[in-house]
């Protein structure tokens, strides 16, 4: 806090005159004391949230990762392995995957959900690399975390201050596994990961056949061919 600088103004008596009958009697004279500068504003204090929440999750993963982005060997290759190992077990790229693939999950084979969901693993991490890489020191906050009456979902912001000041939001959707909070969604100013995934599903799912949208006949061509 920046420390208030207070001005001291000296008073200069003029005296007063004596009063004389029809005489103008002249008053004190003096210098108006300067305005103090307002201090600042106080830094709002960040939210503490209960040692098992997902946003103390996200914060404790959160944290890991600023570390490991402010180390000085950091470069693309030991960053995809760090995300591999220390950041992808907090997602859930499964429930993504069938939450992408939406109705048409139940007609796929075990092998297309396993081949979907780790091509959306790799494209999300790949793509975390890529925006990573770039790190400035940047501040991340967590925010808020909202939960759903059930206590089985929830939602958690946070702020990242970009360089010129203005904050990116990223929420972060989890669900309680047997194991532990998972995130199943992220989303990037409203932009959803899942919402994604799902129109690049839809994409190689259907083929244009003249005005209408068409479905392929098996799931399974498409998938296998790497799509």
């Amino acid at each position: 806090m920046k420390k208030t600088v207070i001005t001291l103004i000296t008073m200069m008596s003029m005296g007063l005159a004596q009063a004389q009958p029809g005489a103008p009697v002249r008053g004190y004279g003096y210098m108006p004391p300067m305005p103090m500068r307002a201090a600042p504003p106080p830094e709002p204090a960040a939210p503490e949230f209960a040692k098992d929440s997902p946003a103390a999750l996200l914060e404790e993963g959160m944290g890991r990762l600023l570390a490991r982005l402010r180390s000085k060997d950091l470069n693309a290759r030991a960053l995809s392995r760090y995300l591999n190992s220390e950041i992808a077990p907090y997602f859930d790229f499964d429930y993504m995957a069938k939450s992408a693939a939406g109705n048409m999950y139940r007609y796929m084979s075990a092998d297309q959900r396993v081949r979907m969901a780790e091509r959306i693993e790799q494209q999300f991490l790949s793509t975390m690399v890529q925006r990573l890489i770039s790190y400035n020191n940047q501040n991340v906050n967590v925010v808020s975390q909202r939960m759903h009456p059930n206590g089985r979902t929830g939602l958690v912001s946070t702020a990242i201050k970009g360089p010129r000041g203005y904050p990116t939001r990223l929420d972060f959707r989890f669900y309680k596994a047997r194991n532990g909070w998972k995130v199943f969604d992220v989303m990037a100013n409203g932009q959803s990961a899942v919402v994604h995934y799902r129109r690049q599903f839809r994409q190689t799912m259907y083929m244009p056949r003249g005005r209408n949208q068409q479905p392929v006949a098996r799931p399974s061509r498409q998938l296998s061919s790497g799509s």
